[in-house]
C-alpha cells in the first residue's frame, strides 16, 4: 500500500544510516574458516583409521562408523565453502547476500546421506541373513578408541571456539561431533559381542548407524527447507514489541522477515504523525532500523514510513463513497470504517430502487464497490448491505446543462452570504421524481470545531432550499481550506 508523501528508504546495509549490526560487524570469518579447516583434518585422521581397519577386518559396523565420521568431514568442507560465500557482501545480482549457496550445498549433502544410508542398510540386511566372518582384534578397538578420542577433542574445542566466534554453525557441528562418540561406543560394544561369537551383531549395529545417518539427512532437510521457502525466522510479535518502543511510531504493520537464523532480512511499515517533516519521519525510521539490527542474526532491515491516517480520513472516505453512489443513482448511509493492522474496510448500507430485480440490484452495488475501491486505494475491501430506497431517493435523471448552471449560480450566491464558507465546487445535481437532489463541497477554516462546521453546513443547506425551488435534498460537504 502506498500513500502520497510516504517515506520509503531503500534497503540499507548494516552500516547505512548510522546503524550497525554488532553481531555481523565483529564476525571473524577467517577465524571460523581456520577452525573448520583444522576440524576437517582431524576428521580425516579419524575417518582413515576407522575405514582402513574396517575394510581390513571386514567389520561393517566399523565401516559405517567411518562413513559417519567421513560425513563430519564433508560437513566441515561444506562449512568452509559456505563461510567463504557468506562473507561476500551483497551485490547487484544477490541483494540479500549469498547465504543460500550453503542451503543448497546442505541439501545436496542430505541427498548423499540418504544414498549412503540406503546402501549401508541394504548391505547390513544381507549380512543379517548370511553373516560373513568378521575379524575383531586390537586394531579394531584401537581404531575406535582413537577415532572417538579425536572426535571428543574436536567437539569440546569446536564448541568453545563457536562460542568465542559467535558461530551457530560451529556449535552445531560440535554437537554432532560429540554425538558420534555414542555411535563409536555402540560399535565397540557390537565388536565385543562379535568377538564373543554373535556375528549377526555387526550387521545389526551397521543397520543402526545407517538409521542414524538417514536421520541426519532428514534433520538437514528440515533445517534448510524453511530458508528456501522463505519461512519467517522471526515472530512478527517479537519484532513489533521492539518497534512499538520507538518514540514517534504511531502504529506499524506488514512486518515480514526472511532468510536463515544468522542472516535475517526484515521489512516493515511504520506510521508516524502526518505533521512531521520528511527528515523527522526518516529519523524515526532510522531508529527503528538501528534497534532491529541489534537482534542476533539480523543483517538487513528496510523500514517504510507512512503518514498516520488522521481522524478526518473516515469522513473523506465516506464523502467519496457518497459521490460514487450519486453517480450510480443509489443512496448510501450508515457508513463505518474498520481497521485491523493493514486491513482497512468500509461498511455501507445502500438504498436501491425497490422495482429492481435482485440480480440487477446486486450488479449495481458490485459496481459501486469496485468504483470506491478504484478511487480509494487505501481501502482493502468494501462491504455493502442492500436496502430499499425511500421515495425521496429513487433512481434519478441528470438535469439539463442550463438548469445545472442556474443552480450553480444560486449556490454561489447563497454561499457568498455566509461569511465563513467559500468556494463551492464539485456541484452535482439530479432529478428524483420531480425533486432536485443537490450535492456539493465547500471550504471552511480548518480550525473550526466539528460542531461549528455542522452548523455552517446546515445553514448553507437551508439557504439553498430557500433560494432554489423544488429541492428535495441538499447535501453539503465542508472541507478545510487549503493553505
Amino acid at each position: 500500500m502506498s500513500h502520497a508523501g510516504d517515506l520509503e528508504p531503500t534497503p540499507l546495509s548494516p552500516r547505512a544510516g548510522g546503524a550497525s549490526n554488532a553481531h555481523d560487524s565483529v564476525r571473524n570469518y577467517s577465524g571460523i574458516q581456520r577452525v573448520l579447516f583444522i576440524t576437517l583434518l582431524l576428521h580425516i585422521v579419524a575417518m582413515t583409521a576407522k575405514l582402513g581397519v574396517g575394510f581390513w577386518t571386514g567389520a561393517l559396523s566399523l565401516i559405517a562408523d567411518g562413513l559417519d565420521t567421513l560425513f563430519d568431514g564433508v560437513s566441515n568442507l561444506v562449512g568452509l565453502i559456505a563461510v567463504r560465500l557468506s562473507s561476500r557482501p551483497p551485490d547487484r545480482e544477490h541483494p540479500y547476500g549469498h547465504r543460500k549457496y550453503e542451503t543448497l550445498a546442505a541439501l545436496l549433502l542430505a541427498g548423499i546421506f540418504f544414498i549412503t544410508a540406503w546402501e549401508l542398510g541394504r548391505d547390513a540386511i544381507n549380512r543379517l541373513l548370511d553373516p560373513p566372518p568378521v575379524t575383531v582384534n586390537a586394531w579394531s578397538v584401537g581404531a575406535l578408541v582413537v577415532g572417538a578420542t579425536i572426535q571428543g577433542c574436536i567437539g569440546v574445542w569446536e564448541m568453545r571456539k563457536g562460542r568465542q566466534l559467535d558461530s551457530e554453525f560451529l556449535r552445531a557441528d560440535a554437537r554432532h561431533a560429540l554425538a558420534t562418540i555414542g555411535v563409536s561406543a555402540t560399535v565397540l560394544v557390537g565388536l565385543v559381542l562379535v568377538r564373543a561369537g554373535y556375528l549377526w551383531v555387526d550387521a545389526l549395529v551397521a543397520l543402526l548407524v545407517a538409521g542414524i545417518i538417514a536421520k541426519i539427512g532428514v534433520d538437514t532437510v528440515r533445517e534448510n527447507i524453511p530458508a528456501l521457502i522463505d519461512e519467517a525466522p522471526l515472530a512478527p510479535e517479537n519484532i513489533g514489541a521492539i518497534v512499538a518502543e520507538v518514540a514517534g511510531v504511531e502504529s506499524y504493520h506488514r512486518i515480514r522477515s526472511r532468510g536463515v537464523v544468522d542472516q535475517v532480512a526484515i521489512d516493515l511499515h511504520v506510521r508516524v504523525a502526518p505533521q512531521l517533516s520528511v527528515q523527522e519521519g526518516n529519523a524515526i525510521a532510522d531508529e527503528v532500523r538501528r534497534r532491529l539490527l541489534t537482534l542476533p542474526g539480523v543483517t538487513d532491515v528496510t523500514v517504510h514510513a507512512e503518514a498516520e491516517r488522521d481522524v478526518d480520513s473516515a469522513a473523506d472516505l465516506y464523502s467519496a463513497a457518497k459521490l460514487a453512489a450519486q453517480e450510480l443513482s443509489v443512496v448510501v448511509h450508515e457508513s463505518w470504517i474498520q481497521q485491523e493492522g493493514d486491513y482497512l474496510s468500509m461498511h455501507l448500507h445502500v438504498g436501491v430502487d425497490p422495482m429492481l430485480s435482485l440480480s440487477n440490484a446486486h450488479d449495481l452495488v458490485d459496481t459501486l464497490e469496485n468504483t470506491i475501491l478504484d478511487r480509494q486505494p487505501s481501502l482493502t475491501a468494501v462491504h455493502t448491505h442492500i436496502e430499499l430506497a425511500s421515495h425521496e431517493f429513487l433512481p434519478s435523471a441528470r438535469v439539463s446543462r442550463g438548469l445545472h448552471e442556474r443552480i450553480s449560480q444560486q449556490i454561489e450566491v447563497a454561499t457568498a452570504e455566509i461569511s465563513r464558507i467559500s468556494h463551492p465546487h464539485n456541484i452535482q445535481t439530479r432529478q428524483v421524481e420531480g425533486k432536485l437532489f443537490i450535492v456539493l463541497e465547500a471550504w471552511v477554516d480548518g480550525d473550526l470545531s466539528v460542531r461549528e462546521a455542522h452548523e455552517l453546513s446546515t445553514q448553507l443547506q437551508d439557504a439553498i432550499r430557500a433560494a432554489i425551488p423544488n429541492v428535495g435534498e441538499a447535501l453539503v460537504h465542508l472541507e478545510p481550506q487549503p493553505a
